[in-house]
């Protein structure tokens, strides 16, 4: 499987911020997958990109400094064990 970063996205109607894994591109880009980690937003609602193309630990730090705003089961994903 290709490395995995996350973009987080704004949700227009609620204001909410949900994470999205994304497969980076060969041009410094990536690519989110179509619904957000938690499946209750889909990237065609999407308004803002506050960041884009983070590895799982930069995103990590940086949901935990916007705080509440982002989805909980988002951020949840970031510290699942396998």
């Amino acid at each position: 499987m290709g490395k995995i970063v996350y973009t987080l996205k704004r949700k227009g109607d609620t204001d909410e911020l949900h994470l999205f894994r994304a497969k980076p591109t060969e041009d410094n880009k990536c690519i989110p997958e179509k619904e957000s980690i938690c499946k209750k937003m889909d990237k065609s609602e999407s308004t803002e990109n506050i960041f884009t193309c983070y590895s799982e630990e930069d995103a990590r730090i940086k949901c935990a400094k916007i705080g509440r705003q982002v989805c909980g089961t988002c951020i949840s994903h970031l510290y699942e064990t396998y």
